[in-house]
């Protein structure tokens, strides 16, 4: 008697797959946008948006479907309590149209002498803690005043109230010290307590990554946030006459280990990403003779789920070795078997098990239904399994196990059968699996059901 099983197992593929959330990032740029020059970048945020110069990714980079920009907070308060978000609005919307996601920061001030510091009103206002270089005072805040958390906060505020939850909005940094926001200032952990909840509160829906480095990255993440990490990829090894180069301080052997243990962010990749940005940028690694190897196999072990090289084009050599490191960061589904009953009544339905293996080094953290698809000539139907929650496929092994109604409307005959990862807003197919027999709507084949009066 013939079995009335059918199993489908699709051939697995290695090629890059446009899925969002994850892998290499634009910065300060949009897909298909030219890169920085040599090896500088700027750290102000675009405020103008070209026309597409590439169909795809910039020669000499990686394709993305993240973009990540950063701007300083005079930018969006011209006068106090006066906000002006239309930057965020425009480059949101151009992420969407490259295909892209958009990740942010909003810094208080950057890094004297030439980039912005906080805004003209508040230094007239309130209390500041200048800094001194060639002569010259820089007005940074006093890090500790009520005035600071209030007014930067409320900016903050602002900000979540326009765009938390926002569908092309990929996540927000937390940064309140020092340049930038990355921790090069004093404040007391009540403080960054005070700014951490402002943000927790402000972005109840849009992930936010914290700096992971010092206190503040503790603070971040007894806050629940993910986190980032500023200088992936330094292995400096100037030396001097007290230090050899071989044991010169540098970020993988002095700095990251230690902060993520020390702030038990081990195992925050299971429920919130990690950001890479690039220590300098590859080119610079590469001219300086780092181990390349080394770099990525201390990434991996992260869990990592984006790498940000600041859009200046990576060295040609390394190419497919990092490439390959962006393939394996985040998620990625292999659909290794589905196993269903081969045939069906007319309102009926039918037992459905899938075997889906994450290649990947950490899931995804945003909800996506599994669906199954059913077509019979003009009819198409959607079922989404409800009982499926994507985000908590680990890397390794997950089953999906279910018996699926099937649709009113359909006829005795034969209803081609796929899968697909949707959007729960649209129902369309939004992230595919590493198949060759996804269809150019990322839905899979996986054959059909002979359905019976």
């Amino acid at each position: 008697m013939a079995e009335s099983i059918r199993r489908v197992r699709p051939t697995p593929s290695d090629a890059y797959l446009a899925n969002p959330h994850r892998g290499c990032c634009t910065f300060q740029r949009f897909e298909g946008d030219e890169l920085f020059s040599g090896t500088t970048w700027s750290e102000e945020g675009p405020t103008g948006f070209p026309e597409r110069r590439h169909p795809g990714a910039a020669p000499g980079y990686l394709p993305t479907t993240v973009a990540y920009c950063r701007w300083f907070w005079r930018l969006f308060e011209p006068e106090e309590g006066v906000y002006d978000f239309s930057i965020i609005d425009r480059a949101l919307e151009t992420a969407r149209t490259r295909g892209q996601t958009l990740a942010i920061r909003i810094m208080a001030f950057g890094s004297i002498p030439a980039q912005p510091m906080v805004p003209d009103w508040y230094a007239r206002r309130y209390a500041l803690a200048p800094v001194t270089r060639d002569g010259r005072s820089y007005p940074i805040p006093d890090h500790e005043s009520e005035d600071y958390l209030r007014c930067f906060g409320a900016l903050i505020r602002a900000c979540g109230e326009r765009y938390d939850g926002h569908a092309d909005l990929e996540s927000v940094d937390v940064g309140y010290i020092g340049p930038w926001g990355e921790g090069a200032a004093s404040m007391s952990a009540g403080r960054m307590r005070d700014f951490a909840r402002v943000h927790a509160e402000a972005f109840t829906r849009t992930p936010l990554l914290c700096e992971i480095c010092g206190e503040q990255g503790g603070v971040g993440i007894e806050a629940g946030m993910g986190w980032r990490w500023n200088c992936f990829g330094d292995l400096s090894d100037g030396g001097s006459a007290e230090v050899t180069k071989r044991t010169c301080w540098n970020h993988h052997f002095d700095e990251y280990p230690e902060s993520v243990v020390r702030n038990r962010a081990l195992d925050r990749w299971t429920t919130r990403p990690i950001h890479f940005e690039t220590c300098w940028v590859p080119t610079h690694w590469f001219r300086a003779g780092w181990d390349l190897d080394f770099i990525l196999q201390q990434g991996l072990k992260f869990r990592p789920t984006y790498f940000m090289p600041k859009s200046c084009a990576l060295p040609e050599p390394w190419l497919d070795r990092l490439a390959d490191f962006c393939e394996r960061i985040g998620y990625r589904f292999v659909f290794r078997q589905a196993r269903y009953e081969s045939r069906t009544r007319v309102g009926g339905d039918f037992a459905f098990t899938a075997w889906i293996e994450n290649v990947g080094v950490a899931p995804i953290y945003r909800r996506y239904d599994f669906a199954l698809r059913l077509r019979q000539g003009d009819r198409s139907e959607i079922v989404r399994l409800a009982d499926v929650d994507i985000r908590a496929w680990m890397p390794g092994d997950a089953i999906v196990d279910a018996r699926v109604a099937l649709p009113a409307g359909f006829t005795p005959g034969y209803a081609l059968l796929s899968a697909g990862l949707v959007d729960p807003r649209t129902g369309a197919a939004r992230v595919s699996f590493a198949a060759q027999e996804v269809f150019s709507d990322r839905w899979l084949d996986l054959g059909g059901v002979e359905i019976t009066a």
